[in-house]
């Protein structure tokens, strides 16, 4: 009897001295990973060449794409015939505002993989005066860690003015900048 209550002392004191031990403090801070950050690339604005209708006919097409979210942009494209005749339109001139929407965009950086837009445009046709068009493209765009994105597209419009083309088709393959 003697042997347990020495026994029970001792797990006693024991346990009172180890409850009387300054609690310790574990502190945890929770850091933004900047690796994510750093890796992909930064800015909401774009610009972009199609490069294709400049080594092709020789024209002008250059894009600017603001990013409003991972999933859509608004954008404006200024075409300019730089040649003395183009086989694909008879345009010397055109602005055409879009709204694109991209698909299947997991990444954070966004505004990147396939694409559906809708676009109009405004265009100076030959012998003719100011020409109206609606139109959609699909196309698919990718973007480099460095910012720098290559996009192939294709479309179709139709003019809504009268003049004696029905439509028009915008092909290309564009490289640029996101800044």
């Amino acid at each position: 009897m003697k042997k347990t209550l020495f026994q029970s002392i001792i797990f006693l004191t024991a346990f009172y001295g180890f409850s009387q031990e300054e609690e310790k403090v574990v502190k945890v801070a929770v850091v933004k990973d900047s690796s994510l950050e750093a890796t992909y690339p930064k800015g909401d604005n774009e610009i972009r060449l199609n490069a294709l209708s400049f080594l092709v006919v020789e024209d002008i097409n250059i894009f600017y794409e603001k990013i409003l979210n991972k999933s859509n942009s608004l954008g404006l494209s200024m075409f300019i015939n730089a040649g003395d005749y183009d086989p694909l339109t008879d345009r010397k001139f055109a602005i055409n505002p879009y709204y694109r929407f991209y698909f299947y965009n997991s990444k954070e950086y966004g505004a990147r993989g396939f694409f559906v837009e809708g676009f109009s445009s405004f265009a100076s046709v030959e012998n003719e005066s100011l020409q109206i068009s609606l139109g959609m493209t699909i196309g698919q765009k990718w973007v480099t860690t460095n910012g720098f994105s290559f996009e192939l597209f294709a479309g179709l419009a139709r003019y809504v003015t009268e003049t004696s083309l029905e439509a028009h088709a915008p092909i290309g393959i564009a490289v640029g900048k996101r800044f």
